[in-house]
């Protein structure tokens, strides 16, 4: 039988029942604004009982978790992000970092051992802290809570618990902020000219990158057919999965056209006849099984770490800061800004599904741009005054 109360000007609603073992609970919902509003939740709470009940055999968190990408995940989305979730599975019950000497050491999150009924909004919340203090990103936390609150969506549907811990969170950082999002325009010379002297093949890679925004993914698979040189339009059509060694759909499976101009054309296929030359160097060695553009001496696709290896190595020498792989398509998008493209056209450009992503992570403003409409904001007063 349900219970309604008025406390501080507003209503809540009380049921108890029974669980499994035969304990005594109680279900309750309150900051009800209206009597009328309360009843209908109290006739809902009592018709839908069952489904609220925490059942006796409670699973761990751990358990559910990965039954949780068993059942729903693995064959329903694609691998890499399968891989995703289990990556912010571990990250739920402990992270590798580093300590104030260099030294790595372990921190422990969530005890393996935790079962569903015993999840707290604010433990969890704990738990999210504790990864920004041990330095993940915004976006590597935020990926990390999804696969909790989608799992413990899932969790009150199966009658486990009554409320999702992961569902009211508060991400902040306290983590230093990066200065460098992207390479200045002035430091992109010397950052190629860098990558060059470390290693040829991923001068053409971050080359192309740089002036496409393409993905990493997208242009590890490219081949010399998808590049229109009559009319300098690269097509992406796919994208490369070095770690199952398979081509797929690009990020948001969608197709797109990229204009490029006439001098990267031309350095492009410079790597052709870096190609031909490898095979005659290396010839029953060499095998491009995929026809790709970017693979090494060999005919293999440029290994991953080595393209991370680079990166990092090259832009902590010429910036100062260790800056991703995918800052690389910042840095174009930067300068796309910089020359006052529409975000219209960026947007369709970097290939995303609206324009909001793209402003939400690009519509940033550079030294550069501050300087042009300083100068722009100069010259337009002398007219005035």
């Amino acid at each position: 039988m349900a219970s309604i109360d008025k406390k501080n000007g507003k209503y809540r609603v009380r049921v108890s029942y029974k669980d499994e073992s035969g304990k005594r609970k109680f279900l309750s919902r309150e900051g009800i604004e209206t009597k009328n509003e309360a009843k209908k939740i109290a006739t809902d709470l009592e018709y839908n009982l069952k489904s609220y009940v925490i059942k006796s055999a409670t699973p761990t968190l751990f358990e559910y978790l990965e039954e949780y990408i068993e059942a729903y995940r693995i064959g329903k989305a694609s691998p890499a992000t399968v891989d995703m979730d289990r990556g912010s599975l571990k990250r739920l019950f402990e992270i590798k970092t580093k300590d104030e000497n260099g030294n790595t050491k372990t921190v422990k999150l969530y005890d393996k051992s935790i079962t569903l009924d015993k999840l707290t909004g604010t433990k969890h919340q704990k738990i999210i802290n504790k990864l920004f203090e041990n330095g993940r990103s915004l976006s590597t936390v935020k990926k990390t809570n999804s696969l909790m609150y989608r799992a413990m969506e899932r969790a009150k549907y199966d009658g486990y618990i009554t409320h999702n811990p992961a569902e009211l969170i508060e991400y902040k950082s306290t983590g230093k902020a990066k200065t460098a999002e992207y390479i200045p325009h002035d430091k992109i010379e010397a950052f190629l000219e860098d990558v060059n002297r470390r290693n040829v093949y991923h001068y053409f890679l971050f080359r192309l990158i740089i002036e496409t925004g393409l993905r990493v993914g997208e242009a590890c698979a490219l081949t010399f057919q998808d590049i229109d040189r009559t009319n300098n339009i690269i097509h992406v059509t796919k994208s490369y999965d070095q770690k199952r060694d398979m081509l797929g759909e690009t990020k948001t499976k969608n197709h797109r056209d990229v204009y490029i101009t006439q001098s990267l054309s031309n350095e492009i296929f410079k790597l052709l006849q870096l190609h031909n030359a490898n095979k005659i160097i290396n010839n029953k060695l060499y095998n491009n099984k995929y026809n790709f553009i970017f693979v090494d001496a060999f005919g293999n696709p440029i290994s991953r770490s080595s393209i991370h290896n680079t990166m990092i190595y090259c832009s902590n020498k010429i910036l100062g800061e260790k800056l991703s792989v995918h800052k690389l398509r910042h840095t174009h998008a930067t300068l796309l800004l910089e020359a006052g493209v529409p975000m219209k056209v960026i947007q369709e450009r970097l290939g995303h599904q609206s324009m909001e992503m793209t402003e939400k992570v690009y519509a940033h403003v550079t030294p550069k741009m501050n300087q042009t409409a300083l100068d722009d904001y100069e010259k337009y007063i002398k007219k005035v005054f």
